[in-house]
């Protein structure tokens, strides 16, 4: 029954794409608002962030995709690919948060307060230096949102949460242990490289000989 639940339960962590996208889609737009969105290397950190988190989509649908029907007609997902969906997301969030810190700068982290920016004598002064290619308050927003998702309050959810959330990572690998069939895929490989002995088990090491 544990193991039904936390199949179900890690297979929901694809969740975190959606959110990833948000955090891809910031980073796009503060790349532009610096003025260096054409640079190839950004855009290959966009390309890294985009292909990281759709393999978080991947696993989770692969896990639903490969489902098994009970006697009593619900659908419960791939065990191992759900373990799997999850283990990337204790992984994933924090490289792609990693490089929206990247492409945002060291403002996400050194911007002014907004009571800065309201403030009578200061406030004209910071808007006309924080300015980009777009507006003081459009890059500021932005860049909040950013340190929102990846160094506040928010970032429980994101990243913490996707660490510890339906079991720590090493929940996830006692799963996969469970299910990884060694013996097997020993035994695959014994037979395509000609081992003499290919009986499970046990599977002895082959010989150079062999």
């Amino acid at each position: 029954l544990v193991e039904r639940f936390t199949a179900y339960h890690r297979r929901s962590y694809v969740c975190k794409a959606g959110v990833g996208d948000t955090v891809i889609g910031a980073a796009a737009e503060i790349a532009d608002i610096n003025g260096v969105a054409n640079a190839s290397h950004v855009k290959d950190k966009l390309i890294e962030m985009h292909f990281l988190n759709e393999t978080i989509w991947a696993t989770g649908i692969a896990a639903s995709h490969s489902s098994k029907k009970t006697d009593a007609g619900s659908y419960e997902p791939d065990t191992t690919l759900a373990q799997i969906c999850k283990h990337h997301v204790t992984r994933i969030p924090y490289e792609i948060a990693r490089l929206a810190h990247d492409l945002a700068g060291g403002l996400v982290a050194t911007l002014p307060s907004d009571a800065d920016f309201n403030h009578p004598e200061i406030g004209d002064l910071l808007s006309r230096y924080v300015q980009a290619s777009k507006s003081a308050d459009d890059r500021r927003r932005i860049l909040r949102y950013i340190e929102s998702i990846t160094l506040g309050r928010n970032a429980v959810g994101y990243l913490t949460e996707s660490m510890h959330g339906a079991g720590s990572p090493q929940a996830q690998r006692l799963v996969l242990a469970k299910y990884a069939d060694f013996q097997s895929k020993r035994t695959a490989a014994k037979r395509l490289a000609g081992c003499k002995d290919t009986e499970t088990p046990p599977l002895p090491p082959c010989s150079s000989k062999s």
